[in-house]
């Protein structure tokens, strides 16, 4: 999008390339919204707003403008680290309060039976069975406030369920 700068010399050349640039990429983002183009608005906008920017022909509006686009930069890194600390960094720190029991293919099909009741005497908040094409596994959900020999005989008694190879889930994996 570096075609605006070819026109630097020329006003209205400049703002042409500007309007032109910043219409086609908006119009592109809106077309691929659902394929993530949408990240390409905020650099839309900030095109369609240097069109208009001149301070020497409208002072007024050129800082009226600049405030509006430098709000809009600013929104739009805030979102993209808003972004990536909800989706990436707090996972990533997050203390995982799930146990994942790899269990033999089909053990749990039929359903959970006495084994759900069992585990939420030690404290299991949630018991769910899930099978796909890297296996079968049991999860096994815990509150946060959990002490840790109470982690400790809940895992022992997941062990104890026949078939089974238990280990914390990342959060991750497991949320």
């Amino acid at each position: 999008m570096a075609v605006p700068l070819l026109f630097l010399r020329t006003p209205k050349g400049f703002v042409s390339a500007c309007v032109t640039a910043g219409i086609l990429l908006l119009g592109w983002g809106v077309l691929g919204a659902m394929a993530g183009v949408f990240l390409f608005w905020p650099s839309a906008l900030l095109l369609l707003l240097a069109a208009f920017a001149d301070p020497r022909r409208r002072p007024v509006a050129a800082k009226a403008i600049r405030r509006t686009g430098a709000a809009g930069a600013a929104a739009t890194l805030v979102g993209c680290l808003a972004f990536a600390w909800h989706f990436y960094a707090a996972p990533a720190k997050a203390e995982p309060h799930t146990y994942r029991a790899e269990t033999d293919p089909g053990r749990f099909r039929t359903g959970l039976g006495d084994a759900a009741i069992r585990l939420k005497r030690f404290g299991a908040t949630d018991v769910t069975g899930s099978q796909s094409d890297d296996g079968s596994y049991l999860n096994v959900r815990f509150p946060d406030q959990l002490s840790e020999p109470e982690r400790r005989n809940l895992k022992n008694e997941i062990a104890q369920l026949p078939g089974t190879k238990v280990d914390l889930c990342p959060v991750s994996e497991c949320g």
